[in-house]
């Protein structure tokens, strides 16, 4: 489990199902990340199955749910990605609608990034999101991304913007 200030990060679980499926059908989910036709909690688990416990057996890491300390409700996603059409890790997060505007994207995100860098020893993290997800974008440069151009990922007709974040020297 990661901790940050106000949250836990803790590997998502079947008991997830329902938060899943919540998030998952947001209409900011389906504008920006795409519908993954998640109509009940049992797609949900099934997702989780066959798109995110995968990565973990494989790659070491997988989707972590992003849980406020003070009330113990779960606000959002935070994740690393070695996806197809992103050369190297890359970090993801989606909120509820009624957590957005709290920092938790920020501060989840940051401490994906640190576990990348300290635990993953990775050198150089990415991230990555479509035109119209100025929130998003804000976001990253906000954190120190910069953004390197564009991928193109096998699944989408669209450019999507990456964004690269190097690690500093003394992060170690």
């Amino acid at each position: 489990m990661i901790q940050t200030e106000r949250l836990y990060l803790r590997i998502i679980q079947e008991e997830d199902a329902s938060f899943l499926y919540q998030l998952m059908n947001t209409s900011k989910w389906h504008q920006h990340i795409g519908d993954r036709k998640i109509q009940s909690e049992a797609d949900a688990i099934q997702y989780m199955q066959d798109r995110m416990h995968p990565d973990l057996k494989v790659k070491g890491f997988v989707n972590h749910v992003m849980i406020e300390k003070a009330s113990g409700a779960s606000v959002g996603t935070c994740s690393l990605h070695n996806r197809e059409g992103v050369v190297g890790m890359d970090v993801g997060y989606a909120l509820l609608p009624q957590f957005e505007g709290n920092g938790y994207a920020a501060e989840g995100a940051k401490a994906m990034v640190n576990h990348a860098f300290n635990v993953y020893d990775q050198s150089k993290i990415h991230a990555i999101t479509n035109e119209e997800n100025t929130g998003s974008c804000r976001l990253l440069e906000k954190l120190g991304f910069v953004q390197q151009g564009y991928a193109d990922l096998p699944h989408l007709s669209e450019h999507i913007r990456l964004y690269s974040l190097e690690r500093k020297a003394d992060s170690k």
